[in-house]
């Protein structure tokens, strides 16, 4: 998305076109080669991956563009398109398998593309493809590209190594209980993410850095305390309701996840302030910060998880949360010349709040 607003949208949009096709053809050959998954199903998911690009390619256009509701709308269209499809399936077409999720997410996604991309066509021009191509533009598309991407990868790993260990060394039961939990304790997280998907574009096409980063501070407490007042209110959700929704096997879900509360919490100042970065083109702080806790998170699962299982993850978590967010508060910092006292909540930060949640009731 930072590329967006510096650049010609079709020197980014094209290689981004070719990269997706690129990575569904050699996807499907992988697929082929290999027994992971049915062969039947192999087509429908290489297109589905295809789709999903595109439609995502394009959400990155219309975010660069400030268009967040129809980014948003884009989002919500195959899931009401799936939900649909689904139900048809089931009690119309009496098809109860796999294949009722197949077809209405080939339709979902087929038709969200079409729809995405009359939403962006407005934004590109037409040309020959000699307008359209420039090495030097490639070569930043893909400096960039790949320097998001590691981020990504390493900010996925930073949250969920500890599920592949935990899976690994207690098996699957373990696993199914505290995923539950932790989608329960994740959903807290859209608040900052939300947020923070907001002042990334805002700072993508915005030249007054130092602003941005004053802000970036502003919204992280604002989410700070909004996402503490939500744990509270999870946190006095008895077992009972989990037994209720889930099932007898699920009683031990508030227990097991104890320990995660407060790496929920510390976790979205990085959520927060990514966004800094990521709108600016400044990758390298995130980088470190993810493998800094990705590391620490290796260390900690493999000393937790065999003694205290489930809260041994949860702990493990909240230890690699905490040093991905100390390593960020530290380089953010240093790379905006703030001063700490910038990241405590005063009298307007309060102001602030109450603002945000009187807007919300009015």
């Amino acid at each position: 998305m930072y590329l967006i607003p510096r650049n010609k949208l079709e020197l980014l949009i094209i290689p981004a076109y070719v990269w997706s096709v690129l990575i569904a053809l050699a996807g499907f050959v992988f697929l082929k080669q290999t027994n992971i998954i049915h062969a039947y199903h192999i087509p429908a998911i290489v297109l589905l991956s295809f789709f999903s690009a595109i439609i995502s390619i394009h959400q990155t256009v219309l975010l660069g563009r400030k268009q967040i509701t129809n980014a948003n709308v884009l989002q919500i269209i195959p899931l009401m398109i799936q939900l649909t499809g689904v139900l048809f399936c089931f009690y119309f077409m009496r098809i109860s398998d796999a294949y009722a999720y197949i077809y209405s997410s080939l339709i979902a996604y087929s038709v969200t593309s079409l729809i995405s991309f009359a939403a962006v066509k407005k934004h590109i021009s037409t040309g020959t493809i000699q307008e359209f191509f420039s090495v030097k533009e490639l070569k930043t598309s893909f400096q960039f590209g790949l320097l998001f991407q590691l981020a990504e990868i390493l900010q996925l790993l930073n949250l969920r190594y500890y599920f592949y260990q935990l899976d690994i060394q207690q098996g699957s039961k373990y696993l199914g209980i505290f995923s539950i939990g932790i989608s329960i304790l994740e959903s807290v997280w859209i608040i900052p993410r939300s947020i923070a998907t907001v002042h990334y574009v805002h700072t993508a096409n915005s030249q007054d850095l130092k602003s941005e980063a004053l802000r970036a501070v502003r919204l992280f407490k604002l989410s700070f305390v909004l996402c503490a007042f939500a744990l509270f209110v999870t946190w006095l959700v008895p077992a009972s309701v989990y037994i209720f929704v889930f099932g007898p096997g699920f009683s031990d879900v508030k227990h097991s996840i104890r320990f995660l509360f407060p790496g929920i919490l510390v976790y979205t100042f990085p959520l927060v302030i990514s966004s800094f970065y990521l709108g600016t083109g400044q990758y390298k702080s995130l980088i470190i910060s993810s493998l800094a806790g990705f590391l620490s998170l290796v260390f900690f699962s493999w000393l937790l998880i065999p003694k205290y299982v489930m809260s041994g993850a949860g702990l493990a978590a909240t230890l690699s949360f905490t040093v991905a967010a100390l390593v960020l508060f530290f380089l953010f910092l240093k790379d905006t010349e703030s001063r700490l006292s910038t990241l405590m909540i005063n009298r307007t930060d309060w102001q602030l709040v109450k603002g945000a949640i009187r807007n919300r009731l009015s």
